[in-house]
């Protein structure tokens, strides 16, 4: 669960939404390793910091 909650909020980041513009794959890893202190498990945040090169990957190919 909170290695969803985290790839569902990086999801929403890169996301076009009604109220705001969808953010690089920069701007949506700094929006959760730096301006989301203590919305996600300290492990999980360490994982995705190392491995978030793939999280890019794996969204380029879901919406192409």
């Amino acid at each position: 669960a909170r290695l969803t909650a985290l790839a569902d909020v990086y999801d929403a980041l890169r996301r076009k939404r009604p109220h705001k513009p969808a953010y690089s794959h920069a701007r949506a890893v700094e929006c959760i390793l730096r301006e989301m202190d203590g919305a996600f498990d300290p492990a999980v945040l360490r994982a995705f910091e190392v491995c978030q090169d793939r999280f890019q990957r794996i969204f380029l190919s879901v919406i192409s």
